[in-house]
């Protein structure tokens, strides 16, 4: 079994992903190959939340099969393959999430998926055709993993730690270049065309556009975000040329710095990405609040409905953490914290000021139930279920710590004092260049189709009105120019 270090992650930090394979990009772990025993193989991304949680199960059940293995039988090995270095072998073998578990039966190349989900022992040893021992009263979860830490993704809760805004915003513009890397095109397999599909498109260009807008117009990152928007087509066509985008900006973007804050990663680079995640979705849920004013042209691609939407279809087509994915794709489909009714903004009126501030209170009721999942999961598996109520309590974000207005006598949260809060913390202070944004309509053939009679109407009726008035003129020109109206004129004397 290979546990994870951190040279792997100063590697992914100072190297392009996969750079070391763009050269030979036929070579194969040697595990991979038919010249083995029982193996099971984990393709994991060292940045993502699920993949650290189920670290110390896949640990924990190596250690279990290989106890339990006949001591005549051979050994049944197992790896890992850090994604974010080894890129292309992740391509090359199809990975689409994180984790991706697979099995392979002795001297065989051919890999038989593993759900991570309720993975035992016994269900490893039956897709792999070997046989184990009787457990003799020990489970996989008895067997000692180390130290162990759940995730804190909401930044700062349990420990008290608070970032600075400069760290928020170099933890969002890190994640942000690194989704760009390593998530774009993680669907696309080996071999195939490297191009985006139809909807991969849409959506892709959808998220940039949110970005182009709700950010703060001052904040560096827009250098990168204009140039993609500027060449959508060409960043959407292949890898490379995303990549090429990403390496032209990344130094200026993230400032040469490549680890998330200590705060961010709780001194482990892999929980920094999703705290990073975290915070450029809220940065965009206060700037919708702030900046939707600015928006000129399709009007529509800036209501909150619009909003959420975008936000969730980036998820499921490029958030490269499974269980995250379906989570939050399960969440939203079920109108999830009543999503369905908050987001309804009136078309031919103007919305309600406080109708803006809905999708940064639903992104925040929605993150602070992810974070107490996570760190309530933890402290079960750690044992530490005294006084679980309270201490999950704690977890939830804003702690009264750091915002006493921000729950009422009664416990209750005061949403108006959180989505203070939350402008405090993930927004610059002072004033903004307000910056207009203009927005193209979406080119689409159905509403196209639907609004062709109203549209050929609009149409006739203006050149029948720009005809008419041709004429009309024309008719004053050649009465002042021939005198008739005079004689005319003289007629009704």
């Amino acid at each position: 079994s290979k546990d994870y270090t951190g040279e792997e992650q100063k590697r992914a930090a100072k190297e392009q992903p996969g750079s070391e394979y763009d050269e030979e990009r036929h070579i194969k772990p040697y595990f991979l190959t038919a010249e083995n025993g029982p193996r099971v193989v984990q393709y994991y991304s060292p940045w993502s939340g699920h993949c650290q949680n189920f670290k110390s199960k896949y640990i924990a059940l190596a250690k279990e099969i290989n106890h339990r293995t006949p001591g005549d039988k051979p050994e049944v090995t197992f790896h890992a393959v850090s994604c974010s270095v080894y890129h292309w072998v992740c391509l090359q073998n199809n990975v689409n999430g994180f984790p991706t578990v697979v099995a392979f039966k002795a001297g065989s190349t051919v890999p038989l998926p593993l759900k991570d989900k309720g993975l035992t022992a016994e269900s490893i040893a039956k897709t792999l055709g070997v046989h184990l021992n009787a457990h003799g009263g020990r489970h996989s979860s008895d067997y000692d993993i180390g130290d162990y830490q759940t995730i804190d993704i909401l930044g700062a809760s349990l420990d008290g730690l608070t970032r600075t805004r400069e760290a928020v915003y170099n933890d969002a513009a890190l994640s942000f270049t690194h989704a760009l890397k390593t998530g774009i095109f993680s669907k696309q397999s080996y071999g195939q065309s490297a191009s985006l599909d139809l909807e991969e498109r849409e959506v892709f260009s959808d998220w940039i556009d949110l970005l182009y807008w709700a950010l703060p117009p001052t904040w560096i990152l827009h250098t990168l975000i204009n140039d993609i928007r500027n060449n959508i087509d060409s960043v959407m066509f292949s890898e490379e040329n995303l990549l090429f985008m990403v390496e032209k900006h990344q130094d200026v973007v993230n400032g040469g710095n490549l680890r998330w804050s200590d705060q961010c990663g709780k001194g482990d680079d892999r929980a920094g990405y999703s705290c990073g995640f975290w915070s450029l979705l809220h940065i965009i849920s206060i700037g919708v609040t702030e900046r939707h004013r600015a928006v000129l042209g399709a009007r529509d691609q800036v209501s909150t409905k619009f909003v959420a939407q975008t936000v969730r279809n980036y998820i499921e087509n490029f958030f490269d953490c499974e269980q995250c994915r379906e989570y939050f794709v399960d969440m939203y489909d079920t109108c999830g914290f009543n999503h369905c009714k908050r987001f309804k903004q009136p078309e031919k009126q103007l919305p309600s000021p406080e109708s803006w501030g809905e999708f940064a209170i639903w992104l925040w009721e929605v993150h602070n139930d992810v974070n107490v999942k996570l760190v309530g999961a933890g402290l079960k598996r750690k044992g530490h279920t005294h006084n679980l109520d309270h201490k999950l309590s704690l977890a939830a974000w804003p702690p009264t710590s750091e915002c006493k207005r921000c729950r009422d006598v009664n416990g209750k949260w005061d949403k108006a004092a959180v989505l203070s809060h939350l402008k405090k913390e993930y927004w610059p202070r002072g004033v903004q260049n307000f910056r207009f944004i203009v927005l193209k309509r979406k080119d689409n053939s159905k509403e196209q189709s639907s609004s062709f009679l109203s549209d050929l109407l609009e149409n006739l009726f203006f050149l029948f009105f720009s005809a008419t008035i041709v004429i009309w003129c024309s008719k004053r020109q050649y009465v002042t120019f021939t005198g008739r109206h005079k004689k005319r004129d003289h007629d009704y004397v």
